[in-house]
């Protein structure tokens, strides 16, 4: 379960950054670098907890 929940999270992430490069190219960068922010932040929060 934590694995499907994990790919979906990734999946969401994922869509989120392709939108925001492609909003970006069309001058609005907001998209991505909230959706940058979040991932890194998640990340953080996540990713480097100790076992």
């Amino acid at each position: 379960m934590k694995f499907a929940l994990a790919t979906a999270v990734f999946v969401l992430f994922a869509f989120f950054i392709s939108w925001g490069i492609l909003l970006m190219l069309h001058g609005s960068p907001w998209v991505l670098l909230a959706s940058v922010g979040i991932f890194l932040g998640t990340f953080i929060k996540y990713g480097c907890l100790s076992q």
